[in-house]
């Protein structure tokens, strides 16, 4: 039996989504929440298999809920119709339910979360942060924030703390001072997303943060050897040794 967690500030939605659950034999509804803070209250402490959270409430939002929860379940979101929440949706993968939803769109989206259930989805937390990234980047600024799954939960990157990014077949390391987390994002995404005057691709496996850098070496052939102060050595491929030169020397 899977235990599902309703969180919606209008009492009418919540009304709806109980009765249609009640109609579905593998679920219990647990409680429901009429705001954000609740709900991360109440996620943290239950850890119910599945919530239906609102996107759009007052106070924290449904972003702000999944940012700040210690247990990563499965979600499925509900919105307005709101430009920004759908793109990201989209670009996650994530299911979400556009009000007002009909019980057949309804029966869909909980259909998919038994099948993730029953059958366990490994990269589902990955592509909950690829949500909070796209919807905390409403514009095309490098984002303040990057979001990687550490753990049971989804935390926020500085990026200031980066030092250097390690490619990792579709997903890249985020080398800091301290530790290294695992983004679902690969490195041509992310050079796309960082500030490119704080940081530079200067491998195809490999991106660094400016202020790490101690000294760059040649490395005899034309590329170079870039040396960054925690005594990290990385390669500097020739194409990008010109542009890395001009920028160090």
């Amino acid at each position: 039996m899977m235990q599902a967690l309703i969180v919606d500030d209008e009492p009418p939605a919540r009304n709806l989504l109980q009765e249609y659950l009640s109609e579905v034999d593998r679920i219990e509804v647990i409680g429901t929440c009429g705001n954000g803070r609740e709900a991360i209250e109440a996620i943290n402490e239950q850890g119910p298999d599945l919530v239906f959270l609102d996107v759009q409430m007052p106070g924290l939002d449904g972003f702000d809920v999944l940012e700040q929860i210690d247990v990563l379940t499965d979600i499925i979101f509900s919105t307005a119709y709101d430009q920004y929440a759908l793109q990201a949706f989209d670009a996650g993968a994530i299911d979400y339910l556009l009000k007002p939803y009909s019980k057949n769109r309804f029966r869909t989206a909980v259909e998919r979360a038994l099948e993730r259930y029953e059958q366990e989805d490994p990269d589902y937390p990955d592509r909950l942060a690829e949500l909070l990234q796209e919807a905390r980047a409403q514009d095309n600024s490098s984002p303040e924030r990057l979001y990687v799954r550490h753990g049971e939960k989804i935390i926020p990157v500085d990026p200031e703390e980066i030092q250097w990014v390690e490619a990792a077949g579709d997903y890249s390391k985020l080398h800091t001072v301290e530790k290294t987390y695992l983004s679902s994002m690969g490195i041509g995404k992310l050079e796309e997303r960082l500030d490119a005057k704080r940081f530079a691709r200067v491998h195809r496996s490999h991106i660094i943060a400016f202020p790490a850098v101690d000294h760059l070496r040649s490395d005899g052939s034309g590329g170079y050897w870039i040396i960054l102060n925690d005594e990290t050595k990385l390669r500097v491929s020739r194409s990008y040794a010109p542009d890395i030169r001009d920028r160090l020397v």
